[in-house]
């Protein structure tokens, strides 16, 4: 690279330096602010910010998606908080996982679950018929639950105030969470529906930075919700699903939708400010250290919900060093742990993680992201944290007062 030249004809080069901030790659000052910030820096291999925005700058797509970096960075932005000219990291990432020469070194699992998502409308290949049997199984189990014979789970009914849209892993191998969620749901005494149509709250393109991909996820979201009429689109607990449908999602479809989008615990503060949910904080009588998934809180400005939902549903949230902004990433972020072969690497990135878990001498952690619950779970198992971890909005459906 010592005798590299500027490239302005490269592929990822004419996608970039489209705009003042974000992806202003050519106004890279080298002055690695960037790698300073980078969890990953110093562990075993991982990217180097300084160096992918440099490749990019330059235009040296090939050098660039040859070295794995791409897919070894988590875009959790981290790096690019103190960036003086503003480059964001995810967005050159992003662009240059979309390259066409960038294609084959797409994980075969995110390949398979964007096809499947396309398909079917759900990662994991779950038919419409499937969906249905799920949710009608779980709302039978759900009476009991509730102790009301006149209880379900509904799916498919229009003109509903809230349309709940869930994690696959709900459908899946975590069914007593969306059990969970239907509970709360329950409790705010307010209309509320499933869509056989719309189910996976995942966009995988935004992961492989095809627009195009993005966007037609997106609005399999948003149509069937229109088509439905409800006022609320309400979110389960995913990071890079609030960042896409919440914060990003006017841009990627061109248009506002004709409902709301909250996450799940922000609908969950919101009843409970007015009174309408209540919690008997004795069910969970310990402090407990609150996560910031990267999507959520430092790519979308969703520090407070979960803190709120928290403080009452605990004996108190304890902040992890640092936290918010600074927050460090779980490990998990960016389409790694998408990777089924990802997990000896994720336990590399995400050590800083367990070491400042472990720092609070806590035994009980929340996130309100399901992809980080895994991670996290997964890190204390690995370096022996004993560490419990749970969602924000599971912990608010346990301590819930019917």
């Amino acid at each position: 690279m010592d005798n590299a030249t500027i490239n302005k004809e490269s592929a990822l080069y004419k996608l970039l330096n489209q705009y003042p901030l974000g992806d202003n790659t050519s106004e890279c000052l080298t002055c690695g602010a960037c790698n300073s910030r980078c969890t990953w820096f110093d562990g075993e291999g991982g990217p180097l910010p300084r160096q992918i925005i440099r490749m990019a700058a330059l235009g040296l797509d090939e050098l660039l998606v040859n070295s794995d970096m791409l897919w070894d960075c988590l875009v959790c932005n981290r790096c690019t908080q103190v960036c003086p000219m503003g480059i964001t990291m995810d967005k050159v990432v992003r662009k240059a996982r979309s390259l066409a020469i960038a294609d084959g070194k797409i994980p075969e699992d995110v390949k398979i679950g964007i096809k499947r998502r396309l398909e079917t409308g759900d990662v994991n290949g779950l038919t419409t018929e499937e969906f249905v049997e799920t949710v009608e199984w779980v709302s039978e189990e759900f009476v009991d639950e509730v102790d009301d014979p006149k209880a379900e789970i509904p799916h498919d009914i229009k003109g509903t105030k809230l349309l709940y849209l869930p994690n696959p892993r709900e459908l899946g191998i975590n069914l007593l969470h969306l059990t969970a969620m239907a509970k709360l749901f329950y409790a705010t005494k307010e209309t509320w529906t499933l869509s056989a149509h719309h189910t996976d709250v995942t966009n995988w393109g935004y992961f492989v930075g095809k627009d195009d991909i993005t966007e037609k996820m997106a609005l399999m979201v948003v149509e069937p919700a229109e088509k439905l009429g409800v006022e609320t689109l309400v979110l389960s607990e995913c990071g890079h699903g609030y960042h896409v449908l919440k914060y990003l999602l006017e841009d990627i479809i061109g248009r506002k939708p004709e409902f709301e989008v909250l996450s799940m615990p922000e609908l969950i503060v919101r009843y409970a400010q007015k009174g309408v949910l209540k919690f008997d904080p004795g069910v969970h009588p310990y402090k407990i250290a609150y996560h910031d998934p990267c999507n959520i809180a430092r790519k979308s400005g969703g520090y407070d919900a979960p803190r709120e939902l928290l403080s009452m549903v605990c004996d108190g949230v304890v902040e992890l060093i640092p936290n918010r902004e600074d927050g460090i990433c779980c490990g998990g972020g960016g389409g790694i742990l998408q990777d089924s072969h990802s997990t000896p690497k994720r336990m590399i990135t995400g050590k800083p993680k367990a070491d400042q878990i472990k720092a609070t001498g806590l035994q009980n952690l929340a996130t309100a992201c399901l992809s980080c619950h895994r991670q996290l779970g997964e890190l204390s198992k690995h370096f022996k944290l004993g560490v419990t971890v749970d969602t924000v909005a599971s912990l608010a459906s346990e301590a819930l007062i019917l």
